[in-house]
């Protein structure tokens, strides 16, 4: 793309609003001033600037977006999204690693909006985070994917007698080792209940922890120097669980069932 074209949609934020409201059907000055809340003066300029580039025309008293500037902003949409996704909570975002997403899940980022930033109480840094008990209690279809020992699993997973609960655990081989000699007989138990299964990852993992229930989701993401810093994002919209329920799901396809705790 022309970067002369690429500044004139992402360089002022008045252009990016217009668009986008335009995306929905053809407005007059009046709508456009009032929905966006700003004046006439601010706007025309902005105007005359899609319309000598052809991505606006005038069509009496309404302005619409030309077929060229259609296509522009169906694109722009998506990344807009994502931009404010990483931009609410920047230095998250670039201390993560995200190397383990594919390019799919990684352009899917703007399905996570809204979202919010859960940091530790450090005054309970041992804890579970109350957000995540809040919703885990209840729920009834629980999906997890875990590279590091939370203690979730001996505290609640493995402890969830309710048959009517589904659980679904995907972990690495090295936190199985760990539920295995730690905690053999709870594991042994979690197996032989209805609805329960346990899934094994060969290879190890940058995704610190992805849960997903009906009811929400909450990520955590180890960072670029491999350490776990307990902050977690949590959504509740149904495009943020889809994310995440299928990002699980990919990993569990990867991974072996086990069908004893042995």
């Amino acid at each position: 793309m022309d970067r002369m074209l690429i500044d004139l949609l992402f360089m002022s934020q008045k252009r990016k609003d217009l668009l986008i409201l335009l995306r929905d059907g053809g407005k007059t000055i009046e709508e456009i001033v009032d929905t966006l809340n700003v004046t006439p003066t601010g706007m025309l300029p902005q105007i005359k600037k899609l319309k000598e580039e052809f991505l606006i025309i005038q069509d009496d008293k309404e302005y619409r977006l030309t077929h060229l500037a259609e296509i522009l902003v169906e694109k722009m949409k998506p990344l807009l999204n994502t931009l404010e996704v990483i931009e609410e909570h920047k230095n998250f975002w670039q201390e993560r690693d995200l190397s383990d997403l594919s390019p799919e899940f990684l352009e899917r980022l703007n399905e996570l909006k809204p979202y919010s930033l859960v940091k530790p109480d450090p005054d309970k840094i041992f804890e579970t985070s109350p957000v995540f008990l809040k919703n885990i209690e209840k729920s009834k279809r629980i999906l997890s994917l875990s590279s590091i020992f939370h203690p979730a699993f001996p505290e609640i997973f493995l402890r969830i007698e309710g048959e009517d609960i589904e659980i679904t655990l995907i972990v690495t081989e090295r936190i199985y080792e760990r539920l295995k000699k730690d905690f053999g007989e709870e594991l042994k138990l979690y197996i032989a209940r209805k609805n329960r299964q346990l899934f094994v990852c060969t290879d190890e993992l940058k995704i610190a922890m992805l849960t997903k229930t009906e009811h929400f989701m909450m990520a955590d993401f180890l960072t670029w120097k491999g350490a776990y810093d307990q902050e977690s994002i949590v959504a509740f919209e149904p495009a943020s669980l889809k994310w995440a329920e299928e990002l699980i799901l990919h990993y569990k396809n990867q991974a072996q069932e086990l069908k004893d705790g042995s």
